[in-house]
C-alpha cells in the first residue's frame, strides 16, 4: 500500500502476540467479523459518506482532482495510491456490415489504426483527467518492468502514433471510400443512409467526458454520432455479453485494472487481441492479424529461449497491435482509493484494495478485533458468479476473492509469489532458459533434457472419460521445458464453507472440466472454450499425482516463466480467474447445463438462450436447487468413470447433504474455502454480506509482513551544455523517504537519450556506484551523434523491492 498521509505500516498495526494478547493469537482468518458491500458509483458522494461514517472504504480507484484534494485536507480520511488502472477504447470489430446491412467502419483494420492519431492523449490526460493520468499508447503499464525492457520500441511507437488529426482524417476518408461510403454534405453515407456511430460511455467517472470527446472527434471526420452515457451494469449486456453482429454499439470507453503488479505482461496480448482468453462474444469475433495471433500465443506460452528473442517478439507484437487496434489505449491512471483514517487494509500497487485477496485478512478498524466494516463499490453484483465462466468484473471479484483460497499469494508490491497452502516447490527448467529465483521456498535447477514419464496424464478423453497417458499420446516419448514438483501442506485442515472437508476430487474435477468443455465430443462442449484448450494442449505435457495425502504432484509443460516462483502449478485452485468452488457445487451446475436450463459462460448462454449461471443469487438458484435434489437422489458424481477411484459413495452422499443444509440456511450455492463466506447476496438492493469463516485454518495476522512499498525517488543532474565529441557524465540520485536507496536493492539503471523530436538516439545502462548513486557516461562517440539543440536523457531505475520502475529526466543542449 502507498499511504501518503499516514506512513503507519500494516505490519506495525498488526503485530499480534505482543500488542493484542491471546485473543488475537487464537483468532483465525480475519480481524473483522463482517463486511458489508454497498453500491456507490460517485466518488464525491462516496467521500461525503466516508466523512459521515456511513462507509469505511470506497473500494475503487479515482483520478478526480477535487475529490483527491478533499481527502488530502480532511484528517478523518486517508487514501492509497495505485498505478494499475487504465482506460482504453474498445471497438466492435465485426463487419464490414452488421446483420442488418449497416456499415461498421471499425470492421476496417486501417480505420481502427487511424484512431490512434485521432485521439489527443496528452489533452485527455491533462484536461479530462486533470493531470492524474499519463498518456498510454500500448498495453504496457509504464510502472511495470516490461515497459523498461522494451522502452526503446515503445518510445518509437509513441512518436509514430502521436496525435495527428489530419493524418487520421486522411486515412479514414480513404478507407471509407474503399468500403463503398460517400461523403454527403460533410456526413458519411452508406447505401443512402448516414453512418451513425454509437459510443457507449461509462457515466461513473472521467469516461463520461471521454465519450463526449470521442464523439466530437468522430464528428469532425464526418460521422454522425450518438453517445449513450450509462452505468457499467447497464452497458455490460450490450457490449460485453451482447451479440456484436447486431450493431448495438461501435465503441465503448473501457476501464481496466491490472489486479497485481505484473512481472511479465506478455499474456496481455492474448487477452486483448485474440479469442483464446476472453469467452465473451465481443472477443470471440476478433480476427487478429495472423502474425500477431502467433506471436501472442508464443509470448503467453514463453516460446522463446532468451531475453533477446523475447524482446524481438515483444517489439514486433507491439507494432502489429497498433496495426490491428481492436482497442486503442488512452491513459494510465494515477489513482487514489479513499478510506477512513482509522482503517488499515492491504492495497496492491497495481490493483489497489480491490485487486488483492489480502484485503480480507488484513482489513481492520484501528486495533479492534471483531466488528463490521462497510465497503462501497461503484457496482455490486454486476454479473453472475460462477467459477467456470462467471463475472470477471473487479467489483464482483473483490468480495469473491475473500471467499476462496489458493496455494499461493501474490505479493502486492512486487507481483512475486509467496507460499500459502503450498509448502515448497521444486522447479526444473531446460538449460539455457532465462529463469531466476528470489525466495528459498522454491528450489530451482536446470537440466539439458526433462523427460516426461509415460504414466503421466497428457490429455482428457471426452468419449471414454479418462485421461490419455503420455505413453499413449506420444509412444516415442516426449520432453518438457519445465517440470514443477508441488508439495502442499496438510490439506486435511481445509474445510469448505458448507462444512465439507477438502478432497482431491475438488482439484481433479475442475482440471478435467477445463479440458472437457473444449472438445466437440463432450456433452458440455462450449465453443468459447476451444481456443483456450488449443493453447493449453500446445504446451501441456503431463500431470502425475505422486500422493493425495499430502498432495504432491508433478506438472510438465513447455510453457515457463522468467521467475522461478511463477513456474509453479496450483492444482489447489484451478478456476483462479472466475472463482473457485468445490466439486459438488460445480456438479449441480454441470447438470443444469447438460439439461440446457443454464450455462456457465455468456457464449453458451446465448447459444442455448438461457441464463448464465449464478451461484450467488438470482433466477439460477431455483434451477440449481432442483438439480441438487436430483444429485442427492442419484448420488451423482460427474466423470464417475474416472473420479470414482478417488471418492467413496458415502463421501458423495455427505457432500450433497452438506450442500443441502447450506442452501436451506443461506439460500444460495456460492460455497468457498476462504477466510470469509457469503452470508447473502441481495440482487435488488445491491448488497453483499460476508462473514468471517470460523473454521478457517490460518491465523489472523499471517500476512502482516508487508510494509510500505519502497518506491524509489529519482533525480538526474548533469551538465546543461554538452559539446559534440566530448564526454559527459550524469549523476542519478536514488532515494526512498529521503534516505539513500541501498545498492543491493537496485536491479538496474537504464537510460535513453532522446533528440529534440523525441526519437531515441541511443540507449544504455548506467553504473550503480554506491547506495543511492548511479552514474551515466556518454562517450565522445555518443555525443558526436547528437543533433545540435535540446536533447533529453531519460533514466529508468528498477528496484528489486517493488515491481515497477521510477523515471526521471534531464534536458541539456548539444553544442557543435
Amino acid at each position: 500500500m502507498v499511504r501518503r498521509k499516514s506512513s503507519l505500516l500494516l505490519a506495525v498495526v498488526m503485530m499480534l502476540s505482543v500488542t493484542f494478547g491471546a485473543s488475537a493469537q487464537q483468532r483465525v482468518g480475519t480481524w473483522v467479523d463482517e463486511v458489508i458491500f454497498v453500491e456507490e458509483a460517485n466518488v464525491s458522494t462516496a467521500i461525503s459518506r466516508l466523512q459521515a461514517g456511513d462507509i469505511d472504504i470506497w473500494a475503487n480507484s479515482s483520478s478526480d482532482v477535487t475529490a483527491y484534494n478533499t481527502v488530502q485536507t480532511d484528517p478523518a480520511l486517508d487514501y492509497y495510491i495505485s498505478y494499475g488502472s487504465y482506460t482504453e477504447v474498445t471497438y466492435n470489430t465485426v463487419g464490414p456490415e452488421f446483420n442488418d446491412g449497416r456499415l461498421n467502419p471499425f470492421g476496417n483494420r486501417k480505420i481502427r489504426e487511424a484512431t490512434n492519431w485521432l485521439f489527443d492523449r496528452d489533452y485527455i490526460a491533462q484536461e479530462l483527467y486533470s493531470g492524474l493520468a499519463v498518456p498510454k499508447y500500448t498495453l504496457l503499464n509504464s510502472s511495470f518492468v516490461d515497459y523498461s525492457r522494451v522502452v526503446e520500441k515503445v518510445r518509437e511507437l509513441e512518436l509514430k502514433y502521436a496525435y495527428d488529426f489530419d493524418r487520421a482524417k486522411e486515412v479514414i476518408h480513404e478507407e471509407m471510400v474503399n468500403m463503398g461510403a460517400e461523403l454527403v454534405n460533410g456526413i458519411w453515407h452508406y447505401k443512402g443512409e448516414p453512418v451513425e456511430l454509437i459510443i457507449l460511455a461509462r457515466i461513473e467517472d472521467e469516461r463520461a467526458r471521454l465519450g463526449d470527446y470521442m464523439g466530437e472527434q468522430f464528428e469532425k471526420v464526418g460521422f454522425k454520432v450518438r453517445v449513450e452515457q450509462r452505468t457499467g451494469s447497464e452497458l455490460s449486456p450490450i457490449w460485453m455479453t451482447g451479440d456484436p453482429k447486431l450493431g448495438e454499439w461501435h465503441a465503448y470507453t473501457g476501464g481496466w485494472l491490472s489486479p497485481v503488479v505484473y512481472r511479465d505482461q506478455g499474456h496481455i496480448f492474448d487477452q486483448m487481441y485474440t479469442t483464446r482468453t476472453m469467452t465473451y462474444p465481443r472477443w470471440q469475433v476478433l480476427e487478429p492479424i495472423p502474425e500477431l495471433d502467433e506471436i501472442a500465443d508464443k509470448l503467453t506460452r514463453r516460446e522463446y529461449s532468451s531475453m533477446e528473442e523475447r524482446k524481438a517478439l515483444y517489439e514486433r507484437a507491439l507494432e502489429l497491435a497498433f496495426e490491428d487496434s481492436p482497442c486503442v489505449f488512452i491513459v494510465d491512471k494515477i489513482s487514489f482509493t479513499p478510506v477512513r483514517s482509522d482503517i488499515s487494509i492491504a492495497s496492491d500497487l497495481a490493483g489497489y484494495v480491490a485487486g488483492t485477496p489480502l484485503w480480507a485478512p488484513t482489513v481492520r478498524r484501528a486495533d479492534e478485533v471483531g466488528g463490521t466494516v462497510n465497503i462501497a463499490l461503484p457496482q455490486v453484483l454486476v454479473e453472475p458468479w460462477n467459477a467456470v465462466g462467471g463475472s470477471n468484473w473487479t467489483m464482483d471479484l473483490m468480495p469473491m476473492r475473500a471467499t476462496w483460497d489458493r496455494g499461493f499469494i501474490t505479493d502486492p508490491y512486487t507481483g512475486n509469489y509467496w507460499p500459502h497452502r503450498i509448502e515448497k516447490a521444486e522447479i526444473v527448467v531446460e538449460e539455457g532458459l532465462p529463469v531466476s529465483k528470489t525466495f528459498d521456498w522454491v528450489d530451482l535447477k536446470f537440466e539439458e533434457t526433462i523427460e516426461v514419464p509415460g504414466d503421466a496424464w497428457a490429455e482428457w478423453d471426452p468419449v471414454e472419460k479418462r485421461f490419455i497417458t503420455v505413453a499413449e499420446k506420444w509412444p516415442e516419448g516426449i520432453t518438457a521445458k519445465r517440470k514443477a514438483v508441488m508439495y502442499y501442506r496438510d490439506l486435511n485442515v481445509v474445510k469448505w464453507h458448507d462444512g465439507s472437508k477438502w478432497s482431491i476430487v475438488d482439484a481433479l474435477l475442475p482440471f478435467i472440466l477445463e479440458m472437457d468443455r473444449g472438445y466437440e465430443e463432450s456433452e458440455l462442449f462450449d465453443s468459447s472454450a476451444v481456443p483456450g484448450l488449443e493453447a493449453t494442449l500446445k504446451s501441456f505435457r503431463g500431470l502425475k499425482i505422486i500422493s493425495t495425502d499430502p498432495l504432491v504432484y508433478e506438472y510438465y509443460s513447455d510453457s515457463w516463466s522468467l521467475d522461478a516462483e511463477h513456474n509453479i502449478s496450483d492444482l489447489y485452485a484451478v478456476h483462479y480467474n472466475y472463482g473457485k468452488q468445490p466439486w459438488h457445487t460445480l456438479a449441480i451446475g454441470m447438470l443444469a447445463e447438460l439439461n440446457e436450463e443454464l450455462a456457465f459462460t455468456a457464449n453458451k448462454a446465448k447459444e442455448l438462450d438461457v441464463d448464465r449461471m449464478g451461484f450467488e443469487a438470482g433466477p439460477s438458484i431455483r434451477i440449481l436447487a432442483k438439480w441438487l435434489d436430483w444429485a442427492i437422489e442419484n448420488n451423482y458424481l460427474p466423470y464417475a468413470e474416472f473420479l470414482s477411484d478417488y471418492i467413496t459413495e458415502d463421501e458423495i452422499q455427505e457432500r450433497y447433504a452438506n450442500l443441502k443444509a447450506w442452501y436451506q440456511s443461506k439460500r444460495h450455492f456460492w460455497v468457498g474455502d476462504g477466510p470469509m463466506y457469503l452470508e447473502r447476496a441481495f440482487s435488488t438492493e445491491k448488497i453483499v454480506h460476508l462473514k468471517r469463516f470460523e473454521d478457517y485454518s490460518e491465523p489472523v495476522g499471517k500476512w502482516s509482513m508487508f510494509e510500505e512499498p519502497a518506491i524509489a525517488d529519482v533525480a538526474v543532474s548533469g551538465p546543461a551544455r554538452v559539446s559534440a565529441g566530448q564526454t559527459a557524465t550524469f549523476t542519478v540520485d536514488i532515494t526512498f523517504k529521503g534516505e539513500a536507496y541501498r545498492a543491493e536493492d537496485l536491479q538496474e539503471v537504464k537510460y535513453l537519450v532522446l533528440d529534440g523530436s523525441g526519437r531515441v538516439a541511443f540507449s544504455g545502462e548506467g553504473t550503480i556506484v554506491a547506495d543511492g548513486k548511479a552514474e551515466i557516461t556518454l562517450t565522445a562517440d555518443d555525443t558526436s551523434k547528437l543533433p545540435v539543440g535540446a536533447n533529453t536523457i531519460e533514466v529508468i531505475v528498477m528496484p528489486k523491492l517493488v515491481g515497477g520502475a521510477s523515471l526521471a529526466r534531464h534536458t541539456f543542449v548539444s553544442l557543435p
